[in-house]
């Protein structure tokens, strides 16, 4: 079986480590900047984050892990379904939407458009709405933008408060989660996969389109998904 998992620069590469433990004991004797290492009858690769539910619906893995937020982002924006399952928790963050106070935004920034797009949908209203898709450290950009807000990754809420900017609403938690094609590759498998809890995508993803046009938006509302 072949494992791919989040690079040393990831957010997330110390929980995977602590998750998948002294399943994949990193080789002392391999190169510091190897980025695939050989356990037995497994491999495992590190790569970014994002790109892993790609790599395991094409084939090239047959495993993947990588945080919730990201695998709903990948099968949203790709309209294929690949098969979620819950690690233990190990940090919860949320994707959330955030603005300064007392603003009326017309542009979303945001690392997960597809996610966007899908919660205004599902939250119709009038208001048109730009969506901008960045790649992380958005806050500065949204507390700029005179009429900008942001869909992105809250932990502590540090980032956020340093900025000016107020949660307004969480979208969906995120954790460290398992994930596969479906149905999941046969024979036994480095994780034991029939012991973990399938997660379903949000609620909002399944909601009816708003109106024609603009993605849209209705301020305070939306529901706390996981």
């Amino acid at each position: 079986m072949i494992v791919a998992v989040p690079g040393s620069s990831s957010r997330l590469y110390g929980l995977v480590a602590d998750a998948i433990g002294s399943r994949f004991a990193a080789n002392d004797e391999a190169h510091p900047r190897s980025l695939w290492h050989r356990v037995g009858a497994d491999s495992l690769i590190h790569c970014r984050g994002f790109d892993i539910p790609g790599l395991v619906a094409s084939e090239a893995v047959d495993i993947g892990i990588t945080g919730y937020d990201v695998c709903v982002e990948w099968c949203l924006a790709s309209g294929q379904s690949l098969t979620i399952r819950a690690l233990p928790p190990a940090r919860t963050s949320f994707v959330t939407y955030c603005t300064v106070a007392g603003r009326t935004p017309h542009t979303i920034y945001t690392e997960y458009p597809a996610i966007t797009r899908a919660w205004l949908s599902a939250n119709a209203n009038p208001q048109p709405m730009r969506i901008v898709r960045l790649h992380g450290s958005t806050e500065g950009v949204i507390r700029a933008d005179d009429t900008g807000a942001g869909v992105l990754l809250v932990t502590s809420g540090q980032t956020l408060a340093a900025n000016g900017l107020d949660v307004e609403v969480p979208l969906l938690a995120t954790d460290v989660c398992v994930v596969t094609r479906t149905p999941p590759p046969a024979g036994q498998t480095p994780i034991d996969l029939r012991s973990l809890p399938v997660l379903p995508l949000p609620s909002f993803c399944q909601a009816p389109a708003g109106s024609a046009g603009e993605p849209t938006l209705r301020q305070r509302d939306g529901g706390l998904r996981r």
